[in-house]
């Protein structure tokens, strides 16, 4: 609580502008991405009421959120009562807690100096491990901080990139547990998203709990859904969950559309139309005169580009939504530039249009299938330098703006 009484996750939004002066920012920008925060607790509600009240929720929030704004999304989560938050970063750790929250923080960055250890431990974040190495590190600093340090415990079941083997898991864990200095606040591990092999990973980890169980050990959380195995896996929930993209309205895949879980796309994509003028049937436009006219045309030019998550795979192909009406790029989508079709269009300079909408046609879904990539890859390349401005249905609640 801060000393007004309000709790901690509120006073993020306390200290914003007020409504009106963030719009009138938002009159002199661009480009920038709107997030409804609204749509994420709906989001946050349709998990909760899936896997249970006896499930903990425990968002993942590295790479800035997935592009959502990192702080603001921490804030407005932690007020809706998540405990628990997983990043990748120590940086991202360290920022929240400067935020003022003081949810538990699951961090599963590597540190490589003493000074990072005690930093960890002082601001009371779990921090990942799965090597003796490492647990030493952390106890000394805890024995030097005078605290006992907080820990997840990675294991390998299969996935082979980081973690204790599954087969050494019980034995480091049961050290770690004997230790005066640490304490065990979950164990977690990772699906393979291999069909087949997916059983195998379940197995293994449930057979390490059982073996906990039997030694009377107690492991903390026990996690290994992320929003795959909260779509698909409900074996798999244990005592936490690890939403990711889910939390954010996003389906990576067709098969997750179908899982029956609503969500609602919190993010959508804003630009003003820089240029307008009409070119002749015959002329070209941008590197490479990727596009001809066949007729007389008008032509709308926005300050946006590759840079800021456009795909250049959206070159001729892609389209957006102008005056409400679907709008073809036309040309090279260039690092910061993108043309479009405004034939017939009643539009002008400084006019509004979604790059990105919510709406089936041009959401985040249709903008990745038609550039071929991922939509967990869009979202990770949006440019952090693009304002976030953050509502509760139609009012602004917060703006981030970070400088160059």
């Amino acid at each position: 609580m801060t000393n007004d009484g309000q709790p901690m996750s509120d006073n993020y939004f306390l200290q914003q502008p007020a409504p009106e002066n963030i719009e009138a920012r938002k009159a002199e920008l661009g480009a920038w991405f709107e997030i409804d925060l609204n749509d994420i607790a709906f989001n946050l509600k349709a998990i909760r009421d899936r896997v249970g009240p006896h499930v903990e929720i425990m968002p993942v929030v590295k790479n800035d959120a997935y592009g959502h704004g990192l702080r603001p999304i921490v804030a407005a989560l932690a007020a809706d009562g998540v405990n628990w938050f997983m990043v990748a970063r120590t940086a991202e750790a360290l920022a929240i807690r400067e935020s003022g929250i003081t949810s538990g923080i699951v961090n599963m960055d590597a540190l490589y100096t003493d000074g990072q250890y005690q930093r960890i431990v002082e601001q009371d974040i779990s921090q990942v491990i799965y090597t003796p190495a490492a647990a030493e590190k952390l106890t000394v600093a805890a024995r030097a901080i005078g605290r006992k340090a907080g820990v997840f415990i990675k294991i390998d079941t299969g996935l082979r990139r980081v973690g204790v083997p599954a087969a050494e898991a019980v034995s480091f864990i049961e050290t770690i547990a004997a230790s005066a200095h640490l304490e065990i606040r979950g164990i977690f591990s990772t699906f393979m998203l291999h069909p087949e092999r997916d059983a195998g990973v379940l197995a293994r980890f449930r057979a390490i709990t059982d073996e906990l169980a039997e030694k009377g050990i107690d492991p903390g959380y026990c996690s290994l859904a992320s929003s795959h195995g909260i779509f698909h896996s409900p074996e798999a929930w244990l005592g936490m969950v690890r939403p990711a993209l889910s939390l954010f309205g996003i389906y990576n895949g067709d098969e997750d559309r179908t899982a029956g879980l609503a969500l609602r796309q919190a993010l959508c994509f804003k630009a003003r139309i820089e240029h307008l003028k009409w070119i002749e049937a015959g002329d070209s436009v941008t590197y490479f005169g990727r596009f001809t006219a066949t007729e007389r045309m008008r032509v709308g030019t926005l300050h946006v580009g590759f840079y800021d998550a456009v795909p250049r795979e959206h070159s001729n192909t892609g389209q957006i939504l102008v005056d409400n009406v679907l709008r073809p790029c036309i040309g090279s989508v260039s690092l910061n530039h993108y043309l479009f079709d405004a034939t017939g269009l009643n539009v002008r300079e400084g006019d509004v249009v979604e790059v990105y909408s919510r709406a089936a046609g041009n959401n985040i879904a249709d903008a990745s299938e038609t550039a071929g990539w991922m939509t967990y890859s869009l979202l990770n390349h949006l440019n952090p330098f693009v304002p976030r401005i953050y509502y509760r249905g139609k009012t602004p609640v917060a703006i981030l703006e970070r400088s160059v």
